[in-house]
């Protein structure tokens, strides 16, 4: 755990629901190492370049989608830095 994740959770989230942005953040954290361990089970099976393609797309497409999400993200923070 980074020292950086949990306060920037608590400091983001509305004060009513704190505990459940925080077991949210962690079950992602959980669901996400999970996929990567499932993924990683594909190493072995699939050739080099659709592997590598295939992790280029999903890349640039979660880019894409977080790139989408900056303005909406940063109006609902409301000013907090």
């Amino acid at each position: 755990m980074s020292p950086v994740e949990c306060p920037a959770v608590t400091k983001l989230a509305p004060s009513r629901v704190v505990g459940v942005m925080l077991g949210v953040f962690f079950l992602s954290n959980a669901l996400g190492n999970k996929l990567a361990g499932w993924s990683a089970g594909f190493i072995s099976i699939t050739p080099l370049p659709t592997l590598f393609g295939v992790t280029a797309a999903v890349t640039l497409g979660a880019a894409a989608v977080m790139f989408a999400l900056i303005k909406p993200v940063q109006r609902l923070m409301g000013g907090v830095r």
